[in-house]
């Protein structure tokens, strides 16, 4: 039934349920005996009102009204008062079909449960009903601030910066000797749409700069300007069952890691797959397959890519109610290394890095010496192999025990002597050891975590580009400790402190201690 039928019906039941003045009181009596016909001859067609009773109805309607004499008109109380409709023409009275109460009663019971079901099929009404496509959406987001203490060593030496110097073609310098100190901020909001069982979007709203793939952080102090925002994620995923799983756009890491080789707030390009089959009662195992683009260069077919893959397999319930999960990837970068253009020309331009933090080997592919521009001297193919291990203690906290060991099989170091125009020893793994103590997450008031690291990054063992930007503020060839721990303050509010201390392993010296003191609400 649609819902002018349905609101007509329900018109026509309020209708019946007046007294029968009321309905006396309408201005020609044959127009309201029409119209009710018609709408008993809809509701036994809707199927609302049985065939039988409808029958009995529209005899009553149709039935023709009685000539009482005055005698009996003069002893009848009068149902409705004069003025228009069918009169008695001794006495003025007007005559209207009488509808027994139960018939009346019945006919508005069977309306308010149709209207009901309609209302559920249709998501238009009901209690605590709200429309199939409201109820696909989701939205969740957090906003951290952060205070930031940078102190630099004092036999600490100048640094390149990498990114500034192939954007303004002139040699320019980190900052490695003055100490600082800034707030920060860090917003993000994210909304995807579940359109059915298979298919989903998504979108995500970041504060951050444009130009710094790795970090969403805004440092405030800019004279009260707005903060820059852009969308860092902006996808569509398909899914077959709780096994298989395809996104497509620009999405969040696909990869099980930690911060050694993936920088936490990096988002990715490009599509990625992945298959999560069970392999015994408690075990799941998962395979990731990924094509992702790092630079599409317009004037070339030497585009940059990110193709990885990565399999592993997850228990969680491997001892009570603790698990574990170990996952081995491989990363491949292919058109990565820098090519040096002939003198007085620009051919092989494209070939320096867009982006980069410091650690890894450059050297100058400019074909003019006066306007540095410094390319990658190693090839980057990545062995990944991650841990994790979650050991249940007594009232409800944990042992959270994470490893994680990085191996560049990429560098020849003949090939790099030859582009760098010296020997250049072989730097090429990183591994990362981190414990923690107290609550899985920090969701509710009273949950805590403290927790100790170490980490050793070798100057080639990870692209520097992509891997963690607070450790010796970004990069590799970094080596030292973090500690820190969290504490809840509320529902999905925490506050944390954290203390990252850090020194150059071959490099030229270059130590930093990081502290920072966060506040973060999730929603």
């Amino acid at each position: 039934m649609n819902r002018p039928a349905v609101a007509a019906l329900a018109a026509f039941a309020l209708a019946l349920s007046l007294p029968l003045d009321a309905v006396a009181a309408q201005p020609d009596i044959d127009q309201v005996r029409a119209a009710t016909a018609k709408l008993i001859g809809l509701l036994v067609e809707q199927g609302v009102l049985a065939r039988d009773k409808g029958e009995v109805l529209l005899d009553e309607v149709t039935k023709p009204v009685a000539r009482p004499s005055a005698a009996a008109t003069a002893d009848t109380t009068p149902v409705a008062r004069s003025g228009g409709g069918a009169k008695d023409n001794a006495s003025g009275t007007v005559r209207v079909p009488y509808i027994p109460q139960f018939v009346r009663n019945e006919l508005k019971e069977e309306l308010r449960a149709e209207l009901a079901a309609q209302a559920l099929r249709e998501g238009w009404a009901g209690p605590g009903v709200v429309p199939a496509w409201v109820r696909g959406l989701k939205w969740d987001g957090d906003l951290r601030t952060r205070l930031q203490f940078d102190r630099y060593a004092d036999d600490n030496v100048p640094a390149v910066n990498v990114t500034e110097t192939n954007r303004s073609r002139a040699t320019t310098l980190l900052n490695t000797s003055e100490d600082r100190q800034r707030m920060r901020v860090r917003a993000r909001l994210g909304l995807s749409a579940t359109l059915d069982e298979h298919w989903a979007v998504g979108v995500r709203l970041t504060t951050g700069s444009t130009s710094d793939p790795i970090s969403s952080n805004q440092t405030l102090g800019v004279y009260n300007n707005r903060y820059t925002a852009a969308f860092d994620r902006a996808y569509l995923r398909y899914r077959h069952g709780e096994e298989f799983n395809v996104v497509a756009g620009r999405f969040g890491n696909p990869w099980f890691g930690t911060d050694l080789v993936w920088a936490n707030d990096l988002s990715f390009d490009g599509v990625a797959v992945q298959w999560t089959p069970r392999i015994a009662a408690s075990a799941r195992g998962f395979v990731t397959l990924a094509a992702l683009p790092v630079q599409e260069v317009e004037l070339s077919s030497a585009d940059k890519w990110l193709f990885g893959a990565q399999a592993g397999v997850e228990m969680p319930r491997l001892i009570g109610e603790g698990g574990g999960k170990l996952g081995l990837g491989y990363y491949r970068y292919t058109n990565l290394v820098g090519r040096s253009s002939p003198a007085g020309r620009t051919d092989n331009e494209f070939t320096a890095p867009a982006f980069a933090q410091k650690g890894n080997t450059y050297y100058n592919i400019a074909g003019d010496p006066a306007r540095p521009l410094l390319g990658l001297a190693a090839e980057y193919r990545i062995v990944n192999l991650t841990g994790t291990l979650d050991l249940p203690l007594i009232a409800g906290k944990h042992a959270l025990l994470t490893a994680d060991v990085a191996k560049n099989l990429g560098f020849d170091r003949a090939a790099v002597a030859a582009r760098v125009g010296a020997d250049v020893e072989p730097q090429t793994v990183g591994w990362l050891a981190r414990v923690a103590f107290g609550d899985r997450d920090i969701a509710k008031w009273g949950d805590w975590q403290v927790f100790a690291a170490y980490r050793h990054v070798e100057r080639d063992a990870v692209l520097d580009a992509f891997t963690d930007s607070d450790f010796r503020l970004g990069g590799t060839d970094a080596k030292g400790y973090i500690l820190g721990g969290s504490i809840g303050l509320g529902k999905q509010a925490a506050g944390s402190l954290r203390l990252l201390s850090a020194d150059s392993i071959s490099g030229a010296p270059l130590s930093v201690d990081v502290l920072q003191a966060d506040l973060l609400l999730r929603f």
